[in-house]
């Protein structure tokens, strides 16, 4: 019964990460894509937060608690992945620089696609990487389909604006069936008290200080200007889980591991939601106050 429970939450995974990028391809353009470039220091600040700064603070966190070798492996695989898919959908509804999210996160997802099997096996020590099988299934299940559905956004924007909420409805229940599907599984066999051991107290205060510094690397490194600020802050605080998950499943069968990503995730979900819901409340009266100025 497990399992099947496994087995379909792998399929999940699959679904997950596809439909994740391929909704974001479908609503990218070529000039959204390149708004980055314009400004070449906030771009450059944003690659060495993202892939410098945040795994080696992933570093110094196991450092100071460390963690069983399955745990930590879960946890660097986080810190490596950048360009969440759903940042610029949480920019667009707190009200910020929703132009330079977008692009922005096409330009890290795109370095994470190469940037993960060349770095892990440094970052990851005693584990083995299967370099050539992740990049492999990285450019297969992230590579082509935003390549693919980019160029249809860009030849056929009427059928990219019509297959959008559709793959886009589907990425978001596939990712709550991930989540479902392996809490049922883990917590209700011999692994969830294994697993429940190791996390434990320590595992969950890991988790959670590096959701809240990888967040506060963004937010410091993000220049004066506070909409590129809480970009860069949201792009550094909450990671790639669609590129994590593909590492994991082309490398580990320990679900351990695996459980350490969705951990992070769930947390990671939770925080960005809170300080989302401030961020909001917090643009809006800015909106508020510069239309007064204005009358």
């Amino acid at each position: 019964m497990h399992e099947l429970f496994f087995e379909i939450g792998n399929y999940a995974i699959w679904i997950f990460v596809v439909t994740s990028i391929a909704a974001m391809g479908l609503n990218l353009t070529i000039p959204e894509v390149l708004a980055p470039w314009k400004k070449k220091w906030l771009l450059s600040i944003s690659l060495v937060a993202n892939f410098v700064i945040v795994p080696l603070f992933a570093l110094f966190v196991l450092y100071l608690f460390p963690l069983d070798i399955d745990l930590a492996t879960g946890l660097i695989i986080v810190a490596a992945a950048a360009g969440a898919p759903s940042l610029p959908k949480a920019m667009d509804i707190i009200g910020g620089n929703v132009a330079y999210a977008v692009g922005l996160t096409m330009i890290l997802i795109l370095v994470t696609i190469f940037y993960m099997p060349f770095m892990l096996p440094y970052l990851i020590e005693g584990v083995h990487v299967d370099q050539s099988s992740t990049a492999l299934y990285l450019v297969v299940f992230m590579l082509i389909p935003l390549i693919v559905t980019m160029a249809i956004r860009a030849k056929i924007p009427y059928a990219a604006q019509k297959l959008y909420p559709v793959v886009d409805r589907v990425s978001d229940l596939s990712i709550i069936a991930v989540l479902l599907i392996y809490t049922v599984a883990l917590f209700t066999s011999d692994f969830s008290v294994k697993a429940g051991t190791l996390l434990g107290l320590k595992g969950a205060a890991v988790a959670i200080l590096f959701i809240l510094g990888s967040f506060a690397i963004g937010y410091v490194m993000g220049g004066p200007d506070p909409r590129n600020r809480q970009v860069l802050a949201f792009g550094t605080g909450f990671r790639n889980v669609s590129a994590a998950l593909v590492v994991v499943s082309a490398n580990f069968t320990d679900p351990q591991i695996l459980f350490m990503v969705l951990v992070i995730a769930v947390f990671g979900i939770i925080f960005m939601m809170i300080t989302g819901g401030w961020l909001y409340r917090m643009n809006k009266k800015e909106g508020r106050r510069s239309a007064g100025g204005d009358l």
